[in-house]
């Protein structure tokens, strides 16, 4: 599932290209991805509109109109948008939604199995998801004492804490991993255990392990591309994630894979305490 340098990437880029556009035409090929209206009510409502920004929060990208509105995507494991700058692109089967704009490029959706959605809304405060999301790593709003603080409210294991985006928005599986490594963290302690020492380094590694996906243009573990159909970089300093029985790099010990949550957690027994 795209995280967010994958989605960080995907806006900055389509932010560099769609940014004053109008929608001048809508086709839609399976209406399984529009979540909250049909199909007709969703090309009605980004028919003729110009596209103002393009921002995220956590794992979603926010496209905004005039006349106001908000189309949200949210790519989940499978979704992808891919930009057509000439529109001469052939549509392939995973292909569920095409924007024609104003200057004849297009703007697909693709979705293999249809986990990811799409939404428009008036109001971003009708996203029930956003009135619940926590703060974005790499704001100002998070920090040392934030975490901490926050920290000593949970109980649970840090891996999954750090992957509720509830806590934390934008952070998934493979950045969850290896911040942990990074922070020399064992996955399976308790959150709200862990010391003020071992939350600064915590910290730290999640913002300088987000910023360095991001300035790779993410993670291709498996089917994430930007927008131009190109793999993440960040895959070539991946350190535990995906790498089991493999040598960790800094002291030759096997990494383990566990399951947390129903997800698969990888780390090193000897790095991580």
């Amino acid at each position: 599932m795209p995280e967010l340098p994958e989605v960080e990437t995907i806006r900055r880029d389509l932010a560099e290209q769609v940014i004053g556009l109008t929608i001048s035409a809508i086709q839609v090929l399976d209406d399984r991805v529009i979540r909250n209206c049909s199909a007709r009510q969703f090309c009605r409502q980004c028919l003729g509109k110009t596209i103002t920004t393009v921002t995220r929060r956590g794992k979603a990208i926010v496209i905004q109109f005039s006349p106001p509105g908000y189309a949200i995507i949210q790519p989940m494991m499978t979704g992808h948008l891919v930009y057509d700058p000439v529109g001469e692109k052939v549509t392939d089967r995973d292909t569920k939604i095409v924007f024609t704009l104003s200057n004849q490029s297009r703007l697909n959706y693709n979705d293999q199995r249809l986990f990811g959605r799409i939404q428009y809304v008036d109001d971003l405060k009708k996203i029930e998801f956003f009135r619940h999301i926590g703060p974005e790593p790499l704001e100002k709003e998070f920090t040392v004492d934030w975490l901490k603080l926050n920290l000593e409210k949970r109980s649970g294991p840090i891996k999954s804490l750090l992957m509720n985006q509830h806590f934390i928005a934008g952070i998934g599986n493979i950045y969850a991993s290896e911040i942990l490594f990074r922070s020399r963290i064992s996955p399976r302690r308790s959150a709200r255990r862990l010391k003020r020492e071992e939350i600064a380094l915590l910290h730290r590694a999640t913002v300088d392990i987000l910023k360095e996906a991001v300035s790779l243009r993410g993670t291709s573990m498996r089917n994430y591309r930007d927008l131009s159909g190109t793999k993440g970089n960040f895959m070539n300093r991946i350190k535990v994630y995906g790498r089991e029985q493999e040598k960790c790099l800094q002291c030759k010990t096997p990494i383990t894979k566990i399951v947390q949550a129903g997800r698969s957690t990888f780390y090193c027994k000897r790095c991580q305490r």
